[in-house]
């Protein structure tokens, strides 16, 4: 899936993590990400979806998505084996990728699926 914002001159290749094995590993033990790559944590509905760093030796930015895929919150340059993440927003996903990958999104911007 790629998910942009035009307007921010932001894209970025994401692999969909579904499963709850998936979900749960994250970037756990993976190699650095490429440049303008990530993974996206999606679950069925909207909830609190706290995040950590254990076991994830880059840092990165985390991005949080509404069910209309608006941001509701940014944590830029997250730190390796930081414990706890939770920004305590109804999220349906978390976009999770390079550090620094972010830094012209802002909280209310939209991304899309469409090239």
């Amino acid at each position: 899936m790629i998910l942009r914002n035009k307007k921010r001159n932001f894209k970025t290749k994401s692999r969909i993590c579904y499963t709850p094995q998936s979900q749960a590993k994250g970037l756990m033990f993976s190699k650095k990400l490429e440049q303008n790559k990530s993974i996206l944590i999606k679950f069925s509905k909207e909830k609190n979806i706290p995040i950590h760093m254990f076991f994830v030796f880059f840092p990165i930015d985390a991005v949080w998505i509404n069910k209309d895929y608006k941001i509701v919150h940014i944590e830029r340059n997250i730190k390796p084996f930081r414990p706890l993440i939770n920004p305590n927003k109804p999220s349906i996903a978390v976009l999770e990728t390079q550090k620094n990958a972010t830094k012209n999104l802002k909280i209310g911007d939209k991304l899309t699926n469409n090239l």
